[in-house]
C-alpha cells in the first residue's frame, strides 16, 4: 500500500450535491465524479436518499478504479443525519432528512425532555435550530414518529459512518460529527451530554469517540467485488464537512483567522480557546463545532446559495439571462449613497436574521416575497444589473452579521473558500465590510474534500495530519475592497430594516 501511484479517494457528501474525488499522495486532484441528489419527500418527512448516494458512489467507485490504484476512501457529509440499525444490520426506519419539519408537538416535547434551550446552547453548544437540523431532535421524533421500528434498532450511526459501514462492515463513531450542533455532547465536561441518556440511546451509539483519521476496516468482499478495488482498501471513520474544511488551515495557519465557507450554506468558523457564549449570542444561530484535534471553533451559519438561486431565478424570469454581471464601482456607489433599495433577509428562517422576513424595499414601499412572486415588486427589479447588485450586497451583509456572531475582531484575517469565491462582487464587498483586515482567497477548490484528503492520507501513512504539514502549501490571494464611504451608513440602515 506504499505505491506512490496510488490514490486517496474522498466521498463528499452535501445536502443535493454528492462528489467522489481522488488525490494523489502528494496531495494533488486528479480526478473526480459528480452527482445531485435530492432529498426524498415523503409526506410531511424528508428522507435522506441513502440508497441512492451508495449506488451512486459505489459505481462511480467502480469507473475510478478502473484508472487508477486506490488505498484509501475517506468520507464527509453535512452534520445532523443518522441512520437507525437493526440486529441484522439493516435500515431499521427511514433515515429523516434534517430539512423535516416535525411539527410543533414534537418540538414541545422534545423543549420539555431537554429543558431550557438556553442552557443547552450553554452547555452543549447546540442553538434551537428548526426542523430536524439538530440529531437529538431527530432522535426524539423517530421513536415518537417510529416506536415499533425504533425499537427494533441496535445501532444508531452517523451518516459519514454509515456510508464507511456500507464499505466495511464495521460500525463506529468520531468526535467531529457528534461536536456539531447534535445536543448530545457536553462541551463543558467534554463528555456525553445527559441528553443521550434521556433519550435513551446510550446502547445504541457507538461510545468510543474515534479520531477522523482512525481505519474504521477494509472493504468487504462483497464492495471490493462491485467496484474492482483491492479488499484491503481501508476506509476512515469520516468527518463532519465544515470541519473537514478547517483540517487544513488548523495545521497551516498559525495566527487567529476567520474561515468563510460558502455554498448552499454559508458557514463562518473561527477557532477560540474554549466554548464561550456572549448573553447575544444565546438564542441566535451560533454554536460550537469540536474540531478534528478536540479544539473548538465557534461557528455561525445561514442559507446563502439556495436564497441567491431563488433570487436569481426571479430576476432570470423577468429579463431571460442568469449571468452573473461584470463589477461596475459606480452603480454600487450609487446604490449604497442613496441608501434606498434593500434585498432583506431571509427566504429561509435560518440565519442570523431570525426575526426578519424575507422583502424587497424601495423607498417607502416594501414588497413581501410572496408579492414579488405573483410579478409584482419595486422598479428596479426592472434592471438586471442593479437587481444583482443589491442581492449581493444582502449576501456580504448577511455574512458580516455572521462573521461578528462568530467572534470576528477587526485586523483578524478572513480566509473566503467555496462556491461564492468566484463572486467577484461578494468578496470585494466582504473586504470592503471588514476594511482593517487581510481578506483572502484561497487556492483550495475543494476544502471539504481537501481537508478529507489530508485525513486519508493520514491514515494511509500512519501519521497525524500535523506530520503532512510541509506536503502542501495554502496559497491566498489578497482581496481589495471598494472605495464606498457611504457603506457603513447603508449597513446601518439595513440593520434598522431588518428589525422593523
Amino acid at each position: 500500500m506504499q505505491d506512490a501511484s496510488t490514490h486517496i479517494a474522498v466521498i463528499d457528501i452535501g445536502r443535493t450535491n454528492k462528489k467522489l474525488l481522488l488525490y494523489d499522495l502528494k496531495l494533488n486532484p486528479v480526478d473526480g465524479a459528480y452527482a445531485t441528489i435530492d432529498d426524498i419527500p415523503h409526506g410531511n418527512e424528508n428522507h435522506e436518499p441513502i440508497d441512492a448516494t451508495a449506488a451512486w458512489f459505489l459505481n462511480a467507485l467502480a469507473d475510478m478504479a478502473a484508472r487508477h490504484p486506490i488505498a484509501n476512501i475517506t468520507i464527509t457529509t453535512y452534520g445532523g443525519a443518522f441512520v437507525c440499525l437493526d440486529e441484522q444490520g439493516r435500515v431499521a426506519l427511514p433515515a429523516l432528512s434534517g430539512s423535516t419539519d416535525p411539527g410543533e408537538d414534537i418540538q414541545a416535547s422534545f423543549d420539555a425532555l431537554i429543558g431550557d434551550p438556553r442552557r443547552i446552547q450553554r452547555r452543549m453548544a447546540t442553538p434551537r435550530m428548526p426542523f430536524l437540523s439538530v440529531m437529538a431532535r431527530g432522535i426524539h421524533y423517530v421513536k415518537e414518529r417510529y416506536p415499533e421500528q425504533f425499537a427494533r434498532t441496535r445501532t444508531l450511526i452517523n451518516l459519514p459512518q454509515y456510508y464507511g459501514y456500507l464499505l466495511t462492515g464495521q460500525t463506529g463513531n468520531e468526535r467531529t460529527y457528534m461536536g456539531t450542533h447534535t445536543a448530545l455532547w457536553d462541551f463543558e465536561r467534554m463528555a456525553w451530554s445527559e441528553v443521550r441518556e434521556r433519550l435513551g440511546v446510550e446502547a445504541l451509539i457507538p461510545p468510543t469517540l474515534s479520531r477522523a483519521w482512525d481505519v474504521l476496516g477494509t472493504l468487504t468482499p462483497e464492495v471490493a467485488r462491485q467496484t474492482g478495488l483491492d479488499p484491503e482498501v481501508r476506509v476512515t471513520m469520516g468527518i463532519h464537512d465544515s470541519n473537514a474544511a478547517m483540517v487544513p488551515f488548523l495545521i497551516k495557519q498559525p495566527e487567529d483567522f476567520m474561515l468563510v465557507s460558502t455554498g448552499s450554506m454559508c458557514v463562518v468558523m473561527h477557532p477560540e480557546p474554549r466554548v464561550r457564549f456572549r448573553e447575544e449570542d444565546l438564542g441566535e444561530m451560533v454554536y460550537y463545532n469540536l474540531n478534528a484535534f478536540d479544539g473548538v471553533f465557534k461557528t455561525a451559519l445561514f442559507v446563502a446559495g439556495l436564497e441567491f438561486d431563488i433570487y436569481m431565478g426571479i430576476f432570470g424570469g423577468r429579463h431571460g439571462r442568469q449571468d452573473q454581471p461584470d463589477i461596475d464601482p459606480e452603480l454600487l456607489a450609487n446604490i449604497v449613497g442613496r441608501r434606498e433599495e434593500f434585498i432583506l433577509p431571509a427566504i429561509v428562517p435560518f440565519g442570523m436574521y431570525l426575526n426578519s422576513a424575507a422583502r424587497l424595499v424601495e423607498g417607502e414601499q416594501v414588497y413581501p416575497l410572496g408579492d414579488v412572486f405573483s410579478g409584482k415588486g419595486p422598479r428596479f427589479l426592472e434592471d438586471y444589473e442593479r437587481s444583482c447588485a443589491l442581492l449581493t450586497l444582502s449576501m456580504a451583509l448577511h455574512t458580516r452579521k455572521a462573521m461578528e456572531r462568530a467572534g470576528y475582531t477587526p485586523g483578524m484575517p478572513v480566509i473566503i473558500e467555496g462556491g461564492f469565491s468566484n463572486n467577484a462582487l461578494y468578496t470585494r464587498l466582504i473586504a470592503s465590510l471588514a476594511p482593517e483586515s487581510p481578506v483572502m482567497l484561497t487556492g483550495l477548490k475543494e476544502a471539504s474534500a481537501f481537508g478529507a484528503a489530508l485525513l486519508g492520507l493520514a491514515a494511509h501513512e500512519g501519521m497525524s495530519p500535523h506530520q503532512l504539514a510541509e506536503r502542501f502549501t495554502l496559497t491566498t490571494t489578497r482581496v481589495p475592497p471598494f472605495e464606498l464611504p457611504n457603506l457603513q451608513a447603508y449597513v446601518e440602515t439595513f440593520e434598522r430594516q431588518t428589525q422593523g
